[in-house]
Parts: structure tokens; C-alpha cells; sequence
């Protein structure tokens, strides 16, 4: 019997080879593209589940209260050892804090050779961050690694792009920023999962005493570590979280404060470190999360593919179950059952599938390097082929062959053995509404992407083009650490003399990268007034002329180099919003430790991401606080100025590192989720407008099949190949309209819910709903056309003595 079966499909799908390939192909797309999202989507949902105490992993964060409040993915310094005293469900905590804003590393060899390297991937980290994050140990003693001052562990990448092959352990590391020695207690395997805790190298806590005084370490007040705890059981949480207002209150107890005027201003919470990547996008997170929203997008889209794909197979494999119709009333004449002719057609249906599997592997293998360019990370072929991986596939082909074959197997079953054996072609209204409707889903579904892929391109586009309020083309920022500032003054006179740079500055932090949050205060204040913080940032009189950021009121800084002896501030619109102030310029504010006055305000520009309003800002005039030396540089000039750059500093600090990035470069990264979704939905849509015309090429090259007598009548009687041509279309572009219009009203709303997340975005138009519209339809047209050319161009009495 099954011999049988498999003979019978076999032949089929040789003798149909148009619709097979159509089917095969569609299918085969379809499998490839849900495939890639699937993997994808289950990559991102496997964030932080590979540790092995992941269920009992918690993450410590800080929200404010008010208007302007933030929440926090780090709390202050001493949250650690304050939750192990309070709950006793905590069995482990740990502490991780970023080195600002970097580290330059070297290493002399016993040859004299110099490595030195720019490094920003470290943290300081507790001794228990060994244990409760399963760092994997390839060289020393994971017990006492972090124990000791000037203690360092290396990833086995890192290790090697300073020590070569040769054995880490015990050699020597020195931060030239910071004039300290870090030795070499470790070598670490880097992560095989996926996971929001990434880091080159971790530095020993106790070495964090050369970087911050103790009076910086006891200050609750600024969120500036990471704090994990590990609990003694996974449902330890609700514990922990029923005690938390207790131990707020408690922790930020001060005198003269009550327990309700601390809750009234903050609350500490807790997460678990699986929920990080997806639903956790707070104030300095350790890196840019993805999240849940594009998860479920993707999801969708892998869903919808899939359903275009399998509604094609459902629409050929039905019209052409009405040529098998004698065969079918025959089978049933000589005894086949209900449920036999359903496992035939079934098992047909699983055939296809399975040919459409092993070219989706094909095309799926093709892919992966796209895939991986887009996405940001690696993805092996092997990784497909786990046992989780496998069983992912199986599912999809077993799910797409009841899918796609379903219907088809339960429609022919029920064809009247009579009528069968009486009519090649048996007309049925309900199944002909039934493929119908499935052409307009696949429309809608394409139209829907379309017109999607349209707004979130354009709204990256306007992410990268937007005026900012200031001039970041061909700026670029260079690194300044210790050595430099010892022939500053030689560095910038020779700058002055370049032909290839219009203006320079220096600066605390670069626009893009994110500005610390300080209290920012009128001295005026009294102790009941309270304030937000604002984002605070050190510069020169240059800043503002290098970057072209207009005053609105008031004047630039003055140079007070080399002593400064008047505090100055200049701040932005938005902060002279948030203080209330109508005059602001002559204002004494106290920030940073310093009372000073405010000298001018100037218009507000984009600092940062474009999904947030313009935060308070306050630049103050304090160039010894730079980090990086800012350069203008003009059109055409880039390489010979950056060459000049770093000749002129090597040639200052021997040995020294040079440095530096762009501004748009760092801006531009801001939307690598976005970016990343605009790619992979603009690349899916193409497939399923793709996948889409496909079946309609196939079911109007079976309609011209079916109508060939009628064509030929028509033509005999008098009518041109452009009206036969119009005919044949005309039944399939209503179609095609049908989907449009139902189309664009689901895309407006989900276009229009997706944009209210930013606080800049483009407005949606109509003419977008148009030219998706127009697109379809014109493809539709050109798809059925050829079939209804080539129809009308046939010669009619071929087919009539064909009858």
C-alpha cells in the first residue's frame, strides 16, 4: 500500500512539474525564512538560561520617583553587603563596576616588545562572581583569582591578543591610565550561550581602591554597580520582594527623614537575570538590550510566511485535485475508504514537504552568513542540528504537511464517487470562495509587510538623518589618557597648524555614549526643595564653536587655562525648563562639588538616543576632567588628518595608543535593534510577496488551463488578445485590491502603536499605504499577465480540436 501511495505522488509530482516546483520552491522558502526566525527568536529567549543557577540569579535595580524620575539597572556601592545582612534567603552576592571611561592595558615582553591596547570590555568584580556565574577556569585557581589587589583574569581571546601563546599566568599587565600593576591570576573560557554579562577581563575588587576614594564607596546616592544575589531557593523571590520597602527604608535612613518621605522619593526591586535582555532597557544597563516587542514581531513574521507559503500549496493542490477527479471517484468505485484517500493525499502532502525541507536546508545554510552580518552574532549550521534544534524541524514539517495538506486531503475525500467519474471538472462555489480568501490573506499579509518594512525603514532613516541641534559630520573623537596630558600643550599647538582640521575640543564624554547623572542644584535651595539630577558633562570654550551648538542667551566660557578660577556652567533649554527659571543666566547652581555660575544656555540638542526627550544637561567648564580630544575635521581631510593625528602623538608619548571614533559612527549604533529589525523585516517581506506571486502565477496559470476552450470561443469569435488578456487578470487584481484595502487599516494601527515608543518619529502618511498598494497590485498584474498573454496569444484552434 505504501509502495503504491509513493508511486502515485511520485508521478504526480512529475507530471505536474510547473506546480510542483512552485509548491516545492514556496515551501521550501517559507521553511528557510521561519527557520531563520526561529532560531533567532529562540537565541534571544535563551538570554542568561545557561548558568546554572539562572532560576536563582537575581539583578538589583533602583527606580526614582516623580516626574523625571529614572530607574536604574546599578545601585550604589554598598547594596551588596546591605542585602546580605537584611535577607537571609540571599546566599551569595556580586558586584561588578565599570572602569570609566577606560583602560589602556600593555605588556612588555622579556624582548622589550610593547603590546598595548585601548580596552573598555572590563569590570572589577566580587571573588563570587567565579561561583554564582560559572566562569569556566582554563588556567589558575578560580577559588582565589579575584582575591588579592591587582588581581586580573583574561578571556582566552583577550590573553592571546597580548601574550600570544604563551602562558598568562603570573605576567604582568600595567594600567598606563591609572600607573598600577595588574597581575595575571587566570585565563577564562568566554561563554557558549547568549547572555547580557560580557566582559573581556575582570579586574579584583579590591584593586577598585586605586581607582575611587572611600568617601566615593559609601555614597548611596550614586547608582554606580552592578549587584547580583544569588538566592538559597528559586522561590525564595516573593520573599525578598514582600521585605524590599523594608530594606529601602532602612538603607537610605538618614536622620531627620522619615520612612514615608524615602519610599515617597525611591524603591529598590529585584529581576531575574533571565528577563535582562528582553525587558529590562533602564538607565546604564551594562550593554544595549534587545526587546520582547521585536521578539514577538519576528514571531509573527516567521508565523505569517509560513501560512502564505502553506495557503499556496492549499490553493494549487486543490485546484488540481479537480483533474484527478476520475482517479479519485475510481479509487473510491473499487473500495477505497474515506480514510485511505486522506492518508494518499496526506502522504502526498508530506512528500512535498520533505522535498521542500532539504532545499529550505540548503537555502537556510546559504543564509547564515546574511544572517549573521544582520544580526551581529554567530550562528553555526551544527547549532541547528541539536537535538532541541531537530525537534524544532520535525514539528515544522509535521505542522506545515497538516497545514498545507489538511484541507486538500479532507476536500478531495469528500468528492461523490458519481460525479467524479461523470466530470473532469467539478465546479464548487464554497471551495472556490475558500481559495479566494486564501489569495487575499496572502495579500494582506505581503501588503502588511510592506507597508511595514516602508515605516520602519523610513524611521531609521530619520534616526540617522535627523538634525541633532549640532554638526557631527566628520567629527571625531580621540582618546586622551595620562602620557598625552604631559605634552597637551605641544599636542594642541600642533593641531592649530594643520590644514586638515577646521576646529577642535575637549571633552568629558562624546555624543552617543552616555552622560553620568549628577544633582545639579540652585544654591538658593532649601533642604525641602527637591531637584532631579541632570546629565552633567566637563568642556572647554571650544566645545561649542567645534560643534557648531548655538547660545540662546547668555555667552560661552571663557578660557581660564591653565588655572581655573571662576566655576562655570553653561546648560541647555530643557534644564532651564526643569528648574523653572526665566533668567537663568547669573544663577549660582552647585554641581560637582562646586558652586558656580551660570553663563549661558544653549539650544537644545540630541546628546543621545532619539527614543527619549532631551534630558537636562550642564556643561561645565573644567577642561582637566576630558577624556577625549575632539576634532573637526574637514570635508575630504579625514585620512590625511588622522594620519598627521598619530604621528604627532607617537611621536609626543612613545608608545603611546591612539585612538578614536566618530561621532555619527557612535550615534548610529544607538539603533542597532532597530537597524537590525529593519533589515530582517525588509528581507522577509521581499519573500513574501515573493512566496505570494508565486501562487498566484500557478493558479492563473491553472485558470488559463481550465478557461483554454472559452479563450479560444472568445477569439474565434472576435475578440483581441488584450481584452482575453484583461479577462483572464481581471478576477485576480479585485482580488489583490481586496487585500490592500483590508491591509492598510491593520498596518496603520500596528505602524502607528510601534512609532508612539519613540519620542521622535515620522508622521504616517497616506502616499506610504499608496505606494505599498501599488506595488502589489502592479506585481499581481505582471505575475497573472504572462499567464493571460501568453493564454490570448494561443492559437485557438489547437485547443478547440484539442475538445
Amino acid at each position: 500500500m505504501f509502495r503504491s501511495y509513493l508511486k502515485i505522488a511520485l508521478r504526480n509530482l512529475w507530471k505536474n512539474k510547473l506546480f510542483s516546483v512552485i509548491n516545492i520552491t514556496g515551501l521550501a522558502l517559507g521553511v528557510a525564512c521561519a527557520l531563520l526566525i526561529i532560531f533567532h527568536v529562540r537565541q534571544e529567549l535563551s538570554y542568561d538560561k545557561g548558568f546554572t543557577k539562572a532560576d536563582r540569579i537575581y539583578r538589583v535595580t533602583q527606580t526614582g520617583k516623580g516626574d523625571n524620575a529614572r530607574s536604574w539597572a546599578a545601585t550604589a556601592p554598598t547594596t551588596a553587603d546591605a542585602f546580605k545582612q537584611f535577607f537571609p534567603q540571599v546566599e551569595k552576592t556580586v558586584s561588578f563596576h565599570r572602569p570609566y571611561p577606560f583602560q589602556v592595558l600593555s605588556y612588555t615582553g622579556a624582548d622589550g616588545s610593547l603590546i598595548k591596547f585601548e580596552e573598555k570590555g572590563g569590570f572589577f568584580a566580587d571573588p563570587t562572581a567565579t561561583d554564582v556565574f560559572d566562569i569556566d577556569f582554563l588556567s589558575g585557581d578560580r577559588n582565589t583569582a579575584l582575591n588579592t589587589p591587582g588581581s586580573i583574569i583574561l578571556t582566552d581571546k583577550m590573553a592571546h591578543k597580548y601574550f600570544g601563546e604563551a602562558d598568562p599566568l603570573g605576567k604582568i599587565l600595567q594600567d598606563d591610565v591609572n600607573n598600577i600593576s595588574l597581575k595575571v591570576t587566570g585565563v577564562i573560557r568566554e561563554y557558549n550561550f547568549p547572555t547580557h554579562l560580557r566582559f573581556d577581563y575582570l579586574l579584583s575588587m579590591s584593586t577598585i581602591h586605586h581607582f575611587l576614594d572611600e568617601r566615593s564607596l559609601a555614597n548611596k546616592t550614586w547608582n554606580g554597580f552592578y549587584t547580583y544575589i544569588l538566592l538559597d531557593k528559586p522561590n525564595a523571590a516573593k520573599q525578598v520582594e514582600a521585605g524590599l520597602k523594608d530594606f529601602t527604608a532602612k538603607f537610605y535612613e538618614e536622620s531627620n527623614t522619615t520612612r514615608e518621605q524615602i519610599l515617597a522619593d525611591r524603591e529598590i526591586n529585584i529581576q531575574p537575570i533571565t528577563s535582562i535582555h528582553l525587558y529590562s532597557r533602564l538607565e546604564k544597563e551594562m550593554y544595549p538590550n534587545s526587546d520582547i516587542t521585536y521578539v514577538k514581531i519576528f514571531s509573527l513574521a516567521a508565523l505569517f510566511i509560513l501560512l502564505v507559503a502553506a495557503v499556496n500549496f492549499i490553493n494549487l493542490y486543490t485546484a488540481q485535485a479537480f483533474g484527478r477527479m476520475r482517479e479519485i471517484g475510481m479509487r473510491k468505485v473499487i473500495g477505497a475508504t474515506y480514510r485511505q484517500v486522506v492518508a494518499q493525499f496526506l502522504g502526498e502532502s508530506l512528500l512535498t514537504t520533505l522535498f521542500a525541507t532539504v532545499l529550505a536546508f540548503l537555502l537556510f545554510k546559504a543564509a547564515i552568513p546574511f544572517y549573521n552580518s544582520i544580526a551581529e552574532r554567530p550562528f553555526y549550521m551544527h547549532q541547528a542540528f541539536t537535538p532541541s534544534g531537530l525537534g524544532i524541524t520535525l514539528l515544522l514539517i509535521i505542522f506545515i504537511a497538516l497545514l498545507a495538506g489538511g484541507y486538500p486531503a479532507w476536500h478531495v475525500a469528500h468528492f461523490h464517487p458519481v460525479k467524479a467519474l461523470r466530470s473532469k471538472n467539478m465546479p464548487g462555489t464554497r471551495v472556490d470562495n475558500v481559495r479566494k480568501g486564501m489569495v487575499i490573506f496572502q495579500f494582506v499579509v505581503s501588503v502588511f509587510m510592506i507597508i511595514s518594512t516602508m515605516i520602519i525603514y523610513r524611521q531609521i532613516r530619520y534616526f540617522h538623518n535627523k538634525d541633532l541641534g549640532f554638526d557631527r559630520e566628520q567629527v571625531a573623537g580621540i582618546t586622551i589618557y595620562g602620557p598625552m596630558w604631559k605634552h597637551f600643550g605641544s599636542l594642541i599647538d600642533d593641531i592649530k597648524r594643520s590644514p586638515d582640521i577646521a576646529d577642535f575640543s575637549i571633552v568629558s564624554t562624546l555624543p552617543g555614549d552616555r552622560f553620568s547623572s549628577q544633582p545639579f542644584q540652585p544654591l538658593s535651595a532649601t533642604d525641602k526643595e527637591e531637584f532631579d539630577n541632570s546629565r552633567i558633562m566637563w568642556s572647554d570654550e571650544r566645545f561649542l564653536p567645534t560643534l557648531q551648538i548655538p547660545l540662546v542667551e547668555g555667552r560661552n566660557f571663557y578660557n581660564q587655562m591653565p588655572d581655573i578660577k571662576q566655576k562655570e556652567f553653561i546648560i541647555n533649554e530643557s534644564a532651564v525648563k526643569a528648574y523653572h527659571l526665566t533668567s537663568p543666566v547669573g544663577h549660582l547652581f552647585v554641581a560637582d562639588g562646586d558652586t558656580g555660575t551660570v553663563v549661558g544656555v544653549v539650544k537644545n540638542f540630541n546628546f543621545a538616543s532619539l527614543h527619549t526627550p532631551v534630558d537636562p544637561l550642564v556643561i561645565k567648564y573644567d577642561p582637566y576632567r576630558a577624556n577625549y580630544l575632539l576634532l573637526k575635521i574637514r570635508p575630504g581631510h579625514i585620512p590625511a588628518a588622522l594620519t598627521y593625528m598619530k604621528e604627532r602623538i607617537t611621536t609626543l608619548t612613545p608608545g603611546g595608543t591612539f585612538t578614536y571614533t566618530f561621532i555619527d559612527d557612535k550615534l548610529n549604533r544607538l539603533y542597532a535593534s532597530e537597524n537590525q529589525m529593519s533589515s530582517i523585516f525588509r528581507t522577509f517581506a521581499a519573500f513574501a510577496i515573493f512566496i505570494s506571486c508565486m501562487g498566484l502565477f500557478g493558479l492563473s496559470a491553472y485558470s488559463a488551463q481550465l478557461r483554454k476552450k472559452e479563450i479560444s470561443i472568445r477569439k474565434v469569435l472576435g475578440a483581441s488578445s488584450a481584452y482575453v488578456a484583461l479577462l483572464l487578470s481581471r478576477d485576480f487584481i479585485k482580488l489583490v485590491l481586496i487585500a490592500v484595502l483590508v491591509s492598510c487599516p491593520l498596518a496603520w494601527w500596528a505602524m502607528d502603536k510601534w512609532l508612539s515608543g519613540f519620542a521622535y518619529h515620522i508622521p504616517v502618511s497616506g502616499w506610504m499605504f499608496a505606494v505599498a498598494g501599488g506595488f502589489a497590485l502592479v506585481a499581481a498584474f505582471l505575475t497573472v499577465s504572462y499567464q493571460a498573454i501568453r493564454a490570448a496569444l494561443s492559437n485557438p484552434v489547437k485547443h478547440l480540436k484539442a475538445e
